[in-house]
């Protein structure tokens, strides 16, 4: 079982970019390097890279540190971790309005000096980890696809879908990640930008709440409720292939922990189940059909991965339901938003 983690952190530019440079970029890219070697499953030295400064100047170099780090993951029980911290760009005019990377050597309104997001997912995507994971902490995120299929990257490669995970500083409408620090988080995340200081606050604090290991879902739980706290954040994105929010990624470090062991009973509790842990109790949750339509509607009227957690239940419900009756019950439920286009 191997975890590889390679983390990207650029803050500093030439004088003559034309590009602000941001010392919360290289603080967080260092902060990640911390996280990762408190943790069991990524402190070995080898685990995890981190690439800023000189070391992060030509895309040239960052992809050689990907590629390799890639390669290092290779089995059905492997983890391959990707974090950027930096400025990102958006040109609609470059083939396949692809989001694009800064390095060391970018220049403003030069999209070729910038790495572009099709050779990052492309080298992700010849990894076979068991799961893969992109963390991007950049403007423009969320214009990023999917890793899988629903990509619209071409070629064989973008066929590998499976466990593949994207996270997003950024999310709907919005395309401006913040870089200036979050005044809120403790001391040193409060020197990160606030989307990666409020994800590590989450690994540093861990969540009481929670197993041993935070999931993809709590994790993306922990980041959205922590900085809906500060009331000054926009949500942050998180896509899915194959991959669950059952998934596990990190240690949880929460002292004391309390797991809840009594079985979801409410929407509420539900909508919360299948956030934080995908589709792992879904046969329970069928077993009221009625109940499990309501909280497909709930689902639907939520963000990205609410909806996505609604269509994956959907196309289940027919195996799942096989008394005519209870699907009925179930279909009623859901029936008039269906049909409505919700």
């Amino acid at each position: 079982m191997a975890f590889r983690a390679l983390v990207i952190g650029v803050g500093t530019y030439d004088a003559d970019s034309g590009m602000s440079g941001y010392p919360t970029i290289e603080t967080s890219a260092r902060a990640y390097g911390d996280a990762l070697a408190r943790d069991a499953r990524w402190g070995d030295a080898t685990r995890s890279v981190i690439l800023s400064g000189d070391e992060a100047r030509s895309a040239d170099g960052v992809m050689r540190a990907l590629h390799e780090a890639a390669a290092a993951a290779q089995g059905p029980e492997d983890t391959l971790l990707v974090v950027y911290v930096g400025h990102g760009a958006y040109w609609k005019d470059v083939p396949g309005g692809q989001v694009h990377f800064a390095v060391g050597s970018s220049r403003v309104n030069e999209p070729w000096t910038w790495l572009s997001s099709w050779y990052v997912y492309r080298a992700i995507r010849q990894s076979k980890a068991g799961l893969k994971v992109l963390i991007t902490d950049c403007c423009y995120s969320n214009l990023l696809p999917h890793l899988g299929p629903d990509s619209p990257l071409p070629g064989i490669l973008g066929t590998r879908s499976e466990g593949t995970c994207v996270f997003t500083a950024v999310s709907g409408n919005v395309h401006n990640a913040a870089a200036d620090a979050c005044a809120n988080l403790p001391s040193p995340l409060n020197g990160c930008t606030p989307f990666s200081g409020h994800l590590l606050n989450v690994l540093g604090q861990g969540m009481s709440e929670h197993d041993d290991d935070l999931t993809l879902g709590a994790l993306r739980a922990g980041i959205d409720e922590g900085m809906h706290e500060c009331g000054v954040h926009d949500a942050p994105r998180m896509l899915l292939n194959d991959a669950s929010e059952a998934a596990t990624l990190f240690t949880n470090h929460a002292k004391g922990r309390r797991p809840s062991g009594r079985e979801p009973q409410t929407e509420d509790d539900w909508v919360r189940e299948l956030r934080l842990y995908g589709e792992r109790k879904l046969r329970t949750l069928m077993r009221e059909p009625a109940l499990a339509g309501r909280v497909v509607v709930r689902l639907k009227s939520g963000d990205e991965q609410s909806r996505d957690l609604a269509s994956r239940i959907e196309s289940r419900a027919a195996a799942l339901l096989s008394n005519p009756v209870d699907f009925v019950r179930y279909w009623s439920e859901i029936e008039s938003v269906l049909l409505g286009g919700a």
